[in-house]
């Protein structure tokens, strides 16, 4: 029976979709699963909807961005997100620099 609801598409960059791969596979989900708890993730953290309606599962932080698991609706959890934020920032900054200085590095 088909569903009331309306399907978004999301077709996330080739990074993001790694990093919803990582976490896919970490804690046994889909990928439809985790985009869902990220969505939700996103709002509660933005104000935009209530975090006591919404307690999704506990997705565990992809081991690429660090060893310890991440619990999204932990005390820390926003602590947490902020590190990697910032961490990914300055990721895409040095990848940004790197590519600007390509021609120096090439022989």
């Amino acid at each position: 029976m088909p569903s009331p609801r309306k399907r978004i598409g999301f077709l996330p960059s080739t990074e993001i979709h790694l990093i919803i791969n990582e976490i896919c596979k970490k804690n046994k989900l889909s990928q439809s699963k985790v985009t869902g708890i990220l969505v939700e993730e996103g709002l509660i953290s933005r104000g935009i909807i209530n975090s006591n309606k919404y307690k999704t599962q506990q997705i565990s932080k992809s081991s690429k961005i660090k060893d310890n698991d991440y619990l999204i609706y932990g005390k820390s959890s926003l602590k947490n997100e902020v590190e990697m934020i910032n961490e990914f920032i300055e990721f895409k900054l040095f990848k940004k620099i790197m590519n600007k200085n390509k021609k120096l590095f090439e022989y």
